[in-house]
């Protein structure tokens, strides 16, 4: 799922096809102790999506991810990003954005 760059990256972002599953995503992350300051969540609500790449890449996402990301936010995905320090919140992260229809690029 993410190269081994990545496991320094503090951050997981996911893509959401909707809002709804999206905000339950956030709800579910800060019933399980997560604070504002840990999440992110990006998506346009009318208008043109601005470009993201540059963003995703200083967050530390790949280059193919963060192309990826930024062309699923283009046709109208919400990207929802999450902190995961100390390292041992990054399992309880991927598990709930991945119950609530976050995906991930391959």
């Amino acid at each position: 799922m993410f190269s081994t760059t990545e496991s320094l990256n503090p951050w997981i972002t996911s893509i959401f096809c909707d809002l709804s599953s999206a905000a339950g995503a956030v709800r579910a992350l800060k019933v399980n102790g997560f604070h504002d300051e840990d999440i992110e969540l990006i998506g346009v609500l009318s208008g043109r999506a601005p470009d993201l790449e540059t963003v995703l890449l200083q967050m530390g996402l790949p280059a193919r991810h963060s192309e990826y990301c930024n062309a699923c936010f283009e046709h109208g995905a919400v990207l929802l990003s999450v902190r995961t320090l100390p390292s041992d919140r990054r399992k309880v992260a991927l598990k709930l954005l991945r119950q609530y229809g976050g995906n991930f690029p391959d």
